[in-house]
């Protein structure tokens, strides 16, 4: 008798930590549910703010891997939209590089500031400027990123459990942002056929990811355009594993983002010393602006 009622017992035990557990459970889902609901219109709203946007002022820190090596760079970036010019002023690592280029011109303008002193006309898409960058210079901005994430919203429709996750509002610079996480649980690497008249950057923009990504993959592919159709690639099935995203309450801009791949850390993107929608004089994306050094 005494075993069984110690057995009794312990199953009576048992059983309450596991309907405890069960509730615990529970409460945890429907009490982060409308927080999950919450990051999605978050998400919803600063994409909107990003196609609203008109033009910024800031001072931009990326960080891209390249071959196994996170590769740090720092520059004080102009951007107007509609129609887009940009302008680049790299601080880190080599101070003093201008670059200068325009939606429709098929040539950018840079200043070495080093020898042979002259101003070089280079093509945004060429191998001079895509070496060891993961975007070409017409992606600089927010543009891409809320295209991405539109995506990849529409694709998960409402099934956000265990991958929309709201982490409260934290300090970003000494600003309040909202930080939410992204995760993928079925990314992959997967293969592709190439189609006709495709290359890697049509390739990522169909399939919503990276194409430096792409091109880090296939050992046998040398640059953007080097496939054909027929050709078999390896791709993957998402832009990302993981992405933490800050996204500033003011301007609800992401003014922080953070990728994240089958190796880990990918590429990052802040901005500091943030003007939103500043003022641009009419000749400041132009070579012979007074500031710059053409």
């Amino acid at each position: 008798m005494l075993f069984y009622h110690i057995g009794k017992t312990a199953f009576f035990l048992f059983y309450q930590m596991r309907l405890k557990a069960i509730i615990l459970l529970f409460l945890i889902y429907t009490v982060n549910s409308p927080l999950r609901g919450q990051s999605r219109e978050i998400m919803i709203d600063m994409i909107n703010h990003c196609n609203n946007l008109q033009g910024y002022k800031s001072r931009v820190e990326k960080i891209e891997r390249i071959k196994g090596e996170l590769i740090k760079q720092v520059s004080d970036v102009k951007l107007a939209r509609h129609p887009l010019r940009i302008y680049i002023y790299q601080l880190y690592p080599k101070k003093g590089v201008e670059i200068l280029c325009k939606a429709g011109s098929n040539k950018a303008i840079v200043n070495m500031n080093s020898f042979p002193w002259i101003n070089l006309h280079l093509d945004p898409y060429g191998t001079l400027m895509r070496r060891n960058q993961h975007h070409i210079i017409y992606d600089s901005g927010f543009d891409l990123l809320a295209s991405i994430l539109r995506k990849e919203l529409a694709k998960i429709g409402n099934d956000t459990l265990g991958r929309i996750f709201y982490h409260g509002i934290i300090q970003y610079q000494g600003r309040p942002s909202y930080h939410i996480e992204m995760r993928t649980p079925d990314y992959r690497l997967v293969k592709y056929t190439v189609q006709e008249n495709e290359d890697l950057t049509t390739i990522a923009r169909k399939l919503n990811i990276s194409e430096y990504k792409i091109l880090e993959l296939n050992d046998d592919i040398d640059f953007y355009d080097d496939v054909k159709a027929g050709q078999v690639i390896t791709v993957t099935s998402d832009y990302a594993r993981k992405m933490n995203i800050y996204i500033d309450l003011e301007y609800m801009l992401p003014l922080y983002v953070e990728v994240f791949d089958e190796e880990g850390l990918y590429e990052s993107y802040g901005y500091t010393q943030f003007i939103l929608n500043p003022p641009f004089a009419a000749d400041e994306f132009t070579e012979d602006y007074e500031e710059y050094n053409f």
